[in-house]
């Protein structure tokens, strides 16, 4: 169900009950498109959101402690400017409209009293928030230029003016759903009639109440005998006056939202005790998933662009080795050239002399260049040799490092993919700078580093720890104790996995956990029959200047085991 102005509606009003009166206390700008403001009332404090943008707009209180940034966009400095302590007065939605307003009481620094409006437009890609006085506009989220709109011009000192009210029908009005129905077929579609002629109802809206209406009175066919009074009556209290029931719901691919209960069924579906938490909820979770992924992505682009740097260069490398591909043969057309110099004089284009370096001395053909003397091809060829040689020294080197460093953007693919946490894009974004994968972040605000932690699991006494990217891979086996167990699946990447010791012997059935455990958190996640290595930890040692997350261990054992998702064991 999106924010209509039936939504809308019903959400101001719960926000009017719970909010009228508090006090503003801060307001922070926590993103480009929202403004949150701290309340204060009956020594209780709330969280308001404000959220203009396309995808999240909405008016809620809210659970989230987004930080604030360094420095406060100017909308947010005006809003403190103006705002600060601060009474709401009252709360209400425009009627009809897609418009939350909020009449403000507030003082200047002198203390003269004075009223303001913040209007929230919750209007999809044309989302804003607006604060009037004396009906001009003193600031707003969003401005329009001076020549940019002259219907509607969105800057400090214009005239607010309501957006243009839709040509359509009201609700309440006797005479309009009369107007409205003359010229209604009987035929055609109820809902999508309603949707079409009548102000702040979406079509959703439309269908839902026109289902439970047929539903409560025995699914009356669309005829010319219905009885539109009564089913507009039905409307109307419905508009007004329903019965709240906010429910987030899910077909397991897409979710939605109602402050009413959705006449149809869901597989997935989730009551929650008020507007403010659905729309909390339901959006925070749309706008967290939107931003992971956001990261998810920036974090594979950036991966993606250094391994296509790679490949470039190894194709480069591959290249050279690939003109050296006659190295030898340049080393032993010189070497038969000086053997067989009795036989060959300058001006020939050809040596034709038995290759004793292979069995049968088989006659070969030796290409000359007829202005020089033989010796002088010999060297020609000796010194195209040893320039072969160098770049073959030199480019294999290369080549097995670009291998590594390629194998190793494997397990930061990997590690991207399994994240669940911004901590974790934390550590792999660390891992990527240190790479030179991405440039550091500079910042005038010191910032303390929060360390992720690893995933946790009880199983009979014992705790198993499990990394959760290469960074904390090396925090979790450094900080281990020598005596703990440290498990690796054998051919494939995985997270390293400890089983905290204690001074116990760990059992079997402990190690078998943790080997499972070990292979669901690898690339082999849906393989069967995954051998996983395991250790005490002083086996495993870091060699200096090794990649992040890479070790190497001895006196291992291998256990053969079937990943499994410990969450489902436990």
């Amino acid at each position: 169900m999106p924010q209509d102005a039936f939504t809308l509606m019903h959400t101001a009003r719960e926000l009017n009950a719970t909010l009228s009166d508090a006090k503003i206390e801060k307001v922070n700008q926590p993103s480009k498109d929202s403004i949150v403001f701290s309340l204060h009332k009956n020594y209780s404090d709330y969280k308001l959101i404000i959220n203009a943008n396309a995808d999240f707009a909405r008016v809620c209180v809210t659970n989230s402690t987004a930080p604030a940034p360094i420095t406060a966009p100017s909308f947010c400095m005006l809003l403190r400017k103006h705002l600060s302590k601060a009474t709401i007065d009252r709360i209400y939605a425009v009627r009809y409209e897609r418009i939350i307003v909020f009449d403000l009481k507030c003082r200047d620094e002198l203390g003269t009293p004075s009223d303001k409006q913040l209007y929230c437009e919750i209007m999809g890609k044309y989302s804003n928030v607006t604060l009037v006085e004396d009906g001009k506009i003193v600031g707003a989220l969003k401005t329009t230029g001076l020549n940019e709109s002259l219907l509607r011009p969105i800057f400090p000192g214009a005239k607010y003016v309501l957006p243009t009210p839709q040509e359509k029908f009201d609700i309440d009005s006797a005479t309009d759903y009369e107007k409205a129905f003359a010229g209604y077929d009987p035929s055609s579609d109820l809902a999508g009639f309603i949707f079409n002629n009548f102000k702040g109802i979406s079509f959703q809206t439309a269908v839902d109440v026109t289902a439970k209406y047929y539903a409560e009175n025995n699914n009356p066919p669309v005829v010319k005998s219905f009885d539109f009074a009564h089913y507009m009556r039905y409307f109307n209290d419905y508009y007004e006056n329903p019965t709240i029931c906010p429910t987030i719901v899910s077909d397991g691919k897409k979710s939605d939202f109602y402050v009413v209960r959705p006449i149809a069924v869901y597989p997935y579906s989730k009551r929650c005790s008020s507007i403010n938490e659905l729309g909390d909820t339901y959006y925070s979770t749309k706008e967290n998933r939107f931003i992971f992924t956001l990261k998810q992505n920036r974090l594979t682009d950036a991966t993606r662009a250094y391994e296509k740097k790679l490949r470039k260069k190894l194709q480069i490398a591959m290249d050279k080795l690939v003109s050296c591909a006659d190295m030898e043969t340049n080393r032993i057309f010189g070497e038969l050239i000086i053997a067989y110099m009795y036989k060959i004089k300058q001006g020939d284009k050809f040596a034709e002399v038995e290759d004793y370096t292979k069995e049968d001395y088989p006659l070969i053909k030796i290409p000359l260049d007829e202005t020089l003397s033989p010796k002088a091809n010999a060297e020609r060829y000796f010194k195209r040799y040893t320039k072969q040689k160098k770049t073959v020294a030199a480019v294999k080197p290369q080549v097995e490092d670009i291998n590594e460093k390629l194998k190793y953007i494997e397990t930061i693919y990997a590690e991207i993919e399994s994240a669940e946490t911004d901590d974790d894009f934390s550590d792999i974004e660390e891992e990527l700078v240190a790479l030179d994968i991405l440039k550091k972040k500079t910042s005038s605000k010191k910032k303390t580093t929060k360390l992720s932690k690893p995933r946790r699991y009880q199983y009979r006494g014992f705790e198993v720890l499990v990394g959760r990217n290469n960074l904390q891979n090396d925090r979790l086996t450094l900080s281990a104790d020598r005596n703990d167990i440290w498990l690796h699946t054998k051919d494939y990447h995985s997270a390293h996995v400890i089983i905290k010791a204690d001074g116990s012997e760990v059992p079997p059935e402990v190690i078998l956990f943790a080997a499972e455990t070990c292979a669901f958190f690898s690339k082999a996640k849906t393989a069967t029959k995954v051998p996983v290595d395991y250790t005490l930890k002083k086996f495993v040692k870091k060699p200096a200047g090794a990649p992040i997350g890479t070790v190497y261990y001895t006196n291992q054992k291998t256990i053969i085991v079937d990943p499994k998702d410990p969450s489902n064991v436990l």
